[in-house]
């Protein structure tokens, strides 16, 4: 089907899985084009071996899971016994063997994990740089994420995509400890600071579900010295939420402004979105909150219009 990168491929996959008489052909191009994209191998080998359930092909999807380790690839525990797609398999002693060499691999892999982080320079430079600082969401990593928000280096902006040391799965990370999050995110500024000289009237956060969400918590906390957030679909919890209101009673950041985006059909977090935006208007920190239509828990397809549309609205225009 000649697809020219991985994100519109996923695109198309997800179209075609979402509806059910499509799902033997979401499989079929997957089988037809996985090869293409030989660095994002681990997340196709997952694919097909839940399409492959999904379809009642269990010997398939066993021998691509013992294919996929044999290789070295891993998948988190947590999704390989939960994932509805996969019930076919959990009752089967060869998918649970298979699920503990995931489980002692991901033991190994927590006691080595670093905080990482991918940086993107502007394509052209001069004079003290702006910089966003762009969290991926839970269950991704920064070599994904970075790939939806670079446009901005074609406008002069410094990129910096954090990488969270809580590792989930192979190439999966978490920000569910939102305390070590924070320190890992203030010292990748420090960094960033050390080897570019990075304007401090133009730091901006953004991110996606749950790093968005740390993303806001950077902000209003001041963790770090920032003038807003460009936000995709913002995942806050019930108790970070109530804790707003007295935060921002007691040191309420002056000149923050904040533009959240989220999708119409992202039913959840759209209402966590309208209470974020509410509690910010109240304390009159301009919030600009666009729902795109039809949207759901993911990246829209023109993802650097909202950011450029975002970044606007951080610089007052």
């Amino acid at each position: 089907m000649g697809f020219q990168t991985f994100q519109e491929f996923t695109q198309q996959l997800g179209l075609l899985y979402d509806k059910e008489q499509k799902v033997a052909r979401a499989f079929e191009v997957l089988q037809q084009e996985y090869q293409r994209f030989p660095e994002y191998a681990d997340q196709t080998y997952y694919w097909r071996i839940f399409m492959a359930s999904r379809l009642g092909q269990q010997t398939l999807a066993l021998h691509l899971f013992e294919e996929a380790l044999d290789r070295g690839y891993w998948f988190a525990p947590s999704t390989l016994e939960t994932d509805e797609d996969l019930v076919s398999l959990h009752p089967l002693p060869a998918f649970q063997a298979m699920v503990e060499i995931c489980r002692q691999r991901l033991i190994e892999a927590q006691t080595t994990t670093r905080p990482d982080l991918l940086v993107v320079p502007p394509e052209k430079q001069g004079g003290s740089l702006p910089l966003l600082m762009a969290l991926h969401g839970n269950w991704s990593n920064a070599r994904d994420t970075q790939e939806h928000w670079r446009n901005i280096t074609t406008r002069g902006w410094l990129l910096g995509v954090p990488q969270s040391s809580q590792i989930i799965g192979q190439h999966s990370y978490v920000w569910d400890d939102r305390q070590k999050g924070t320190h890992e995110v203030c010292e990748h500024l420090t960094t960033l600071n050390k080897v570019h000289v990075i304007d401090p009237e133009r730091v901006v956060v953004g991110g996606f579900s749950q790093g968005s969400g740390l993303a806001i918590l950077l902000a209003l906390h001041q963790s770090i010295k920032t003038c807003g957030f460009v936000v995709l679909a913002p995942h806050l919890s019930e108790v970070e939420l109530e804790t707003l209101p007295p935060l921002l009673d007691r040191q309420k950041p002056m000149g923050l402004r904040g533009s959240i985006i989220v999708g119409e059909e992202d039913t959840r977090l759209l209402g966590i979105a309208h209470k974020i935006a509410e509690v910010l208007r109240s304390y009159d920190l301009p919030c600009q909150l666009e729902i795109y239509p039809g949207l759901e828990h993911t990246y829209p397809s023109d993802f650097a219009t909202c950011v450029t549309k975002g970044l606007a609205f951080i610089d007052g225009e």
